[in-house]
């Protein structure tokens, strides 16, 4: 069962996830994706609707093209849901604001409904999917 302290712990891991994301800090990115034993298929993946990644190595790949340029990540705290599937799994909702654009041009803010989902590994709460919506 979730309790309501691994509700706070994967609502504080998605707010440093969104933290990272407008920091561009690829090391905190690192730290908030699950990571699963040698030999353990890899559940990391990010899929939106222009590309697909696969694996934790492509997201952390994807993360280190994007935050070349204009990247910000801007969500609603309070509108942030964190719904139990089962014990160990968690469905993570947040109405977000991406601002994107190639360095040194003007940037264009999209609405996005992101959804993750948090897995319970040995190391505690972790990221294992990133599925951006967009919302217009």
């Amino acid at each position: 069962m979730i309790s309501s302290a691994d509700i706070e712990e994967i609502r504080d891991l998605f707010l440093r996830q969104a933290a990272a994301e407008t920091a561009h800090d690829i090391e905190a990115i690192d730290a908030v994706l699950a990571r699963t034993p040698w030999g353990q298929p890899d559940p990391v993946n990010f899929v939106a609707r222009a590309y697909r990644f696969w694996g934790r190595e492509a997201v952390l790949d994807h993360f280190r093209t994007i935050f070349t340029d204009t990247w910000q990540f801007q969500l609603d705290e309070k509108a942030i849901r964190v719904m139990p599937l089962s014990p160990d799994v968690a469905h993570i909702y947040a109405p977000t604001r991406i601002t994107a654009g190639p360095a040194g041009k003007p940037a264009s803010t999209y609405q996005f409904h992101v959804n993750e989902f948090a897995i319970r590994t040995a190391d505690g709460w972790r990221i294992s999917a990133i599925i951006p919506v967009p919302a217009q």
